[in-house]
């Protein structure tokens, strides 16, 4: 593993979602913003490429926040946001990464104790650095 793709993959998320869905997506959530929305969350990242290929698998998890008080929202957002995720692959050519293979692992939704719902979409990527190493 030679680059995370980490900053990348959450800068491409961010402007993917925000070009196509209608709820605003957060890096920081800022004390104005109004459910729903969503987050970014955890990050997993490990090695899977080859002696030639520096390859990463990712494993991201996109949050969905909701107030409304039954399942109906975040299962929406959930399913629009999935459809898009399956759509079409995200473009992380800007910082010299592909991503290879793109897939929703599960989606999860709980109620929060006091403020709704909360949906979890599990996204995981393969992701090849493409950027030349300085030997």
């Amino acid at each position: 593993m030679k680059r995370i793709p980490l900053n990348a993959l959450q800068k491409a998320l961010i402007s993917y979602l925000t070009a196509n869905e209608k709820v605003p997506v957060y890096d920081y959530v800022p004390e104005t913003a109004r459910p729903p929305f969503m987050t970014i969350g955890a990050f997993n990242c490990k090695e899977a490429g080859t002696k030639y290929e520096d390859m990463v698998e990712v494993t991201v998890q996109i949050n969905i926040w909701s107030t409304y008080k039954g399942k109906f929202e975040i299962n929406s957002i959930a399913n629009r946001v999935i459809v898009l995720l399956q759509t079409k692959q995200i473009d992380l050519s800007e910082d010299e990464f592909l991503a290879v293979r793109q897939q929703v692992d599960f989606f999860e939704a709980y109620p929060e104790e006091e403020t709704g719902y909360n949906g979890v979409i599990s996204l995981i990527m393969l992701i090849q650095n493409l950027q030349r190493s300085e030997s």
